[in-house]
């Protein structure tokens, strides 16, 4: 089942990013990117709780009794931010069912007209699969690798 996640879930969201983050992701970062990414889910914690509530970010959660098993998170109205699903649940369609979600959700404003991600190289391939196109190289900010990637709705 997926649902919005709410504050009530949202330190558990944030736990399983981490935990997919640091075994899949942070191989290819430096000292500094994973600071960065640690300070960033730190610091969302506190501003998520009160931009869920406020609609300003939306995150949704993959629930398969009780428990969170994927997580995608929307800012800027049509920006990916976060993207994890946990390894014992790769490949089984997870990241795509919860895609779909946001996709309705975004279609449902006929402003957008594309989605955006900044992949990690990990996640290349998995949003190639759902019909993401690169829309740059490789790039590295305050130690985050990334490849700039858009949907056309």
């Amino acid at each position: 089942m997926i649902k919005e996640i709410d504050s009530q879930d949202l330190r558990r969201a944030l736990d399983l990013v981490n935990d997919v983050f640091r075994e899949f992701v942070a191989v290819e970062y430096s000292e500094q990117g994973k600071i960065t990414f640690d300070n960033y889910l730190k610091s969302k914690f506190e501003e998520m709780t009160s931009d869920l509530k406020s609609g300003h970010k939306k995150m949704w959660g993959f629930f398969q009794e009780g428990e969170i098993i994927g997580v995608i998170a929307t800012r800027d109205t049509s920006h990916i931010a976060l993207m994890f699903v946990d390894k014992i649940h790769h490949r089984k369609g997870i990241a795509r069912q919860m895609f779909h979600v946001v996709l309705d959700e975004l279609k449902k404003n006929e402003d957008v007209t594309k989605i955006t991600v900044n992949s990690s190289p990990y996640a290349v391939t998995a949003y190639k699969r759902l019909g993401f196109e690169k829309t740059g190289e490789r790039q590295e900010k305050d130690g985050i690798v990334f490849v700039p990637m858009m949907y056309n709705i």
